[in-house]
């Protein structure tokens, strides 16, 4: 590979064939050094190789991702702030393409291939199987009051406004990702 000296820094020399192996290097190494929440760790690697596949796919992709500054953990925030607890793949592609270029769209077809027989009349009347019941919610007892101290006063002579009831815990955050 050629190099060319550009204010002090030795730049690769990418004509348009070379932008998408070295797009493909650079979303590697920087999936190598991902940082990022739970969200984004569990969509990297898609994207990763999403993106991997879009610079194989396009020259000019594969050189608006070399050539910006944002990185793979860059691009995984900016998609997973935006979506709450559940996102669909094919957002998450879409979003992660107009991370880099926001010119572009992302096209999703779905086929279907049968590969066997028709299903028996038993397999086409078989019911659905039964859900199982949500487990019932765990009753917090009450814990017993603390003893006063001996030099407390007694209770109707306490101004202290009385305390207000704990709040519960908030549930922790669940994602639900479907990724091809």
């Amino acid at each position: 590979m050629e190099n060319i000296q550009d204010t002090g820094a030795v730049i690769p020399f990418a004509g348009p064939n070379n932008y998408s192996a070295l797009a493909v290097e650079k979303i590697a190494e920087e999936l190598k050094a991902f940082k990022g929440g739970s969200k984004e760790t569990a969509v990297s690697k898609f994207v990763a190789d999403a993106l991997t596949h879009f610079c194989e796919e396009d020259s000019r992709f594969a050189e608006v991702v070399y050539m910006t500054p944002r990185t793979l953990s860059d691009c995984c925030a900016q998609i997973m702030a935006k979506c709450g607890n559940a996102i669909s793949d094919i957002d998450v592609y879409r979003a992660a393409v107009k991370s880099y270029f926001p010119n572009a769209e992302v096209l999703f077809k779905m086929e279907i291939h049968i590969t066997g027989e028709a299903p028996t009349a038993e397999e086409i009347q078989r019911k659905p199987e039964p859900k199982p019941e949500p487990k019932p919610a765990k009753e917090k007892k009450p814990k017993p009051p603390k003893a006063a101290a001996a030099s407390a006063p007694p209770q109707a002579a306490r101004t202290a406004k009385p305390k207000p009831e704990p709040k519960p815990k908030p549930e922790p955050e669940i994602i639900q990702l479907s990724l091809l």
